[in-house]
């Protein structure tokens, strides 16, 4: 299951949901999420929240 390999030293998103919650609560959430993801791509409906993203490119090493 994708949920427990989350890393935990990630922060919370913008929604404050931590990744500890998402790990402890994941086999109680993870069908409730499935469907709902689901039901949204049969629809051809997406969430416009969910076609939002803030992308900031980080440079780490080598040459700049």
């Amino acid at each position: 299951m994708k949920l427990n390999k989350l890393k935990m030293n990630k922060g919370p998103d913008i929604d404050s949901v931590g990744t500890r919650m998402l790990i402890e609560l994941a086999t109680e959430i993870s069908e409730t999420i499935a469907d709902l993801y689901n039901k949204f791509l049969s629809a051809c409906d997406i969430p416009q929240d969910w076609k939002l993203a803030n992308v900031t490119a980080i440079f780490k090493k080598g040459k700049m």
